[in-house]
């Protein structure tokens, strides 16, 4: 009996150790009258975590782990927004205040029918992606962009969500587009918005396919590498990081890998941080990253290397153990992770198996 009661303690110290490491985000919606706003969708950007507001314009998700969190609410009449959230070992609570959509568009095509197939198949490509991947979507309701053009610069943005099913990776993705514009001249894609994730359901077989293309899709990731920095596993998951010597093409960079614990810092046991505010040269290749190297001399980075699995890549904002980052104003990717787009993601809950 005594060892059953040993047992049983420590079960029940164990669960209230699980319990007391997650915590519930809870907030009202209002308008800038003061009035409450029920019915609001809220939604966690990047993760499969989406609630709405009651009568009262209050929500509440529960069960939350430590880390970084970007609320966007929207409802119909009112400009969306996005709060940042931060949820380190207490609950938080955040009042929102959501301001009336006054309506200002650019010169909207509409009736020239090739002219929209033309602009669809050109954001289809540079949004969601002209890879395994991104050929593998579907865009659920086209109808729903409104395309303008300037020249040669292709705008579009959505009243609502834009839903895409990744056939390839088993979701169906639900993307809040404020705005997409791509110049064809300087070959520029920039796209600003936020997107929730729901699972596709799928037979046994497809299920386990969907399982390869996922751990593809993860592997080399910058959500991949973010979660190997955090566990200093970065060398033994097959990222090299080189400190960047010139920061203009070609790329001069030191040719002695740095160890991830040297360039950053944990300011408390759910983050960490990078020290310094500069550029890396981060490298996925697992073979290279099991050699031991040596220090050499400082060799050109040239445009070719950037074609492959190399990126360069600076960060000056706090990162969780799930890769995800606070700020994401303060973060830039060029190189293999730049290219990478819609059909390459994946929700903040994946885990590879």
């Amino acid at each position: 009996m005594k060892h059953l009661l040993v047992l049983f303690t420590i079960i029940l110290l164990q669960f209230n150790a699980y319990a007391q490491s997650t915590y519930e985000v809870t907030g009202t919606v209002k308008n800038a009258k003061g009035e409450k706003m029920p019915g609001a969708t809220v939604f966690m950007a990047g993760s499969e975590k989406i609630t709405s507001t009651n009568s009262d314009g209050d929500f509440r998700f529960s069960v939350v782990s430590p880390g970084n969190y970007q609320l966007v609410i929207n409802t119909l009449g009112y400009e969306s927004l996005k709060q940042s959230v931060t949820v380190n070992n207490k609950d938080e609570t955040v009042t929102v205040t959501l301001s009336e959509k006054h309506i200002m568009l650019d010169e909207v095509i509409i009736g020239d029918k090739k002219a929209l197939a033309r602009h669809l198949k050109t954001f289809t490509k540079y949004f969601i992606g002209d890879n395994e991947n991104g050929k593998a979507c579907t865009i659920v309701n086209p109808q729903i962009l409104e395309f303008s053009t300037v020249k040669n610069i292709l705008k579009a943005t959505t009243s609502d969500f834009l839903i895409i099913d990744n056939n390839n990776l088993g979701y169906r993705v639900k993307y809040l587009l404020k705005s997409f514009t791509y110049d064809s001249k300087k070959e520029i894609t920039l796209y600003d918005g936020d997107c929730i994730f729901e699972h596709l359901k799928g037979t046994p077989e497809q299920e386990a396919i969907w399982d390869v293309n996922r751990r593809k899709a993860y592997d080399g990731s910058l959500m991949h590498y973010l979660r190997s920095i955090y566990t200093n596993t970065t060398r033994k998951e097959g990222f090299l990081i080189y400190k960047i010597v010139s920061p203009y093409t070609p790329f001069v960079i030191e040719s002695l890998p740095i160890p991830s614990e040297q360039i950053i810092k944990r300011p408390d046991s759910n983050f960490m941080v990078f020290k310094l505010s500069m550029r890396f040269y981060v490298l996925y290749d697992k073979k290279k990253a099991e050699k031991i190297y040596r220090p050499d001399f400082v060799r050109n980075i040239t445009i070719d290397d950037m074609t492959g699995t190399g990126s360069v890549f600076m960060i000056d904002s706090p990162i969780d153990r799930r890769g995800n980052y606070g700020d994401y104003k303060k973060i830039l990717i060029q190189g293999f992770w730049g290219r990478k787009r819609i059909g390459d993601q994946l929700p903040l809950e994946y885990q590879p198996k």
